[in-house]
């Protein structure tokens, strides 16, 4: 067992230093704290429904101005799970929506200069008539689906965690450029409305140093694995966008180091430190952000079923 422990601590060390190791000096630098609050109705052992909003706020960056509340989401969808002894299979599909707050960095102009307003165009309107539309905006948002297939593996303190989730992109406001004109002839609706999938894989360690505490390690990879046909043809790159559809290839790598502490058998609160490191929007070897986020996740599980006897 002493043996297995020190693998096991030995590989996911590996794991969170190859992740560390990809941010270098010339990349942004961030401080940020993150919230989630995951509430799981039980119906069965089996059958569960998970509603998890959450939050990002930035208090620390190395250049520009501090954003603030800069990301909003929100998972809603059913879960399956199936134990078989120390084995636990669980399967999740999810609606998510992203949301990401830009004021102070992308601050419409008082102008009657469309172009400074990041309009597509005048609006063929009288001059008392409603704004333009298309314009650059201070908020943008996407709806994504998430499929979630995952499996647990338990050996006596120690558990083990391999998540992967498919996060398929299906709309994203952030395009506003109406570029029909051009031999790509895409217009605003068709860069919104599209497809793209980034695969997410987390590799979990757990340690129970009681029957309430915790300690666990973690690392995640983000890899784009399809790409959205319309805005992938927009030249220069302009098409991948953080917010919007991500190009193939790495893209971002997070390393968690927490503990988890069951305040009460239905409540367990999750703080961690966690290093997401970015690639940039078109170049899996150019580091563009660090972040070193406190991240915290509060579960509550409300079991909606009573046991055998």
């Amino acid at each position: 067992m002493k043996r297995l422990s020190v693998v096991a601590i030995s590989l996911f060390s590996l794991i969170a230093l190859s992740g560390v190791a990809r941010a270098d000096v010339p990349a942004k630098q961030e401080g940020r704290v993150w919230y989630d609050q995951n509430l799981t109705l039980a119906f069965t052992p089996e059958w569960s429904f998970t509603v998890m909003p959450g939050f990002r706020t930035e208090f620390a960056r190395s250049r520009e101005d501090v954003a603030g509340v800069q990301f909003l989401e929100l998972f809603i969808g059913p879960n399956f799970t199936y134990k078989l002894g120390n084995l636990t299979l669980k399967g999740s599909l999810w609606y998510y929506y992203m949301g990401y707050p830009t004021r102070g960095r992308q601050a419409l102009q008082a102008s009657t200069n469309y172009t400074t307003l990041g309009c597509t165009a005048s609006p063929s309107v009288a001059p008392n008539g409603p704004a333009p539309t298309n314009c650059l905006s201070t908020y943008s948002f996407s709806h994504n689906l998430e499929i979630i297939p995952a499996v647990e593996y338990r050996l006596g303190r120690w558990s083990f965690y391999d998540r992967i989730i498919f996060h398929n992109t299906f709309y994203a406001d952030t395009y506003n450029a109406d570029i029909a004109t051009s031999t790509l002839n895409l217009d605003v609706g068709s860069q919104r409305w599209g497809w793209g999938t980034v695969l997410r894989e987390m590799l979990q360690a757990r340690y129970a140093l009681t029957d309430r505490l915790g300690i666990l390690l973690a690392d995640e990879v983000f890899f784009g694995i399809a790409e959205d046909s319309d805005t992938s043809k927009i030249p220069g790159g302009a098409g991948y966008k953080a917010p919007g559809y991500w190009k193939d290839g790495f893209r971002q790598n997070r390393v968690y180091a927490g503990i988890d502490f069951k305040v009460t058998p239905a409540l367990t609160v999750t703080p961690m430190y966690m290093l997401e490191v970015d690639a940039s929007a078109t170049s899996s070897s150019d580091v563009s952000d660090v972040s070193h986020n406190l991240f915290i996740i509060a579960t509550y599980v409300a079991k909606m079923y009573e046991d055998k006897k």
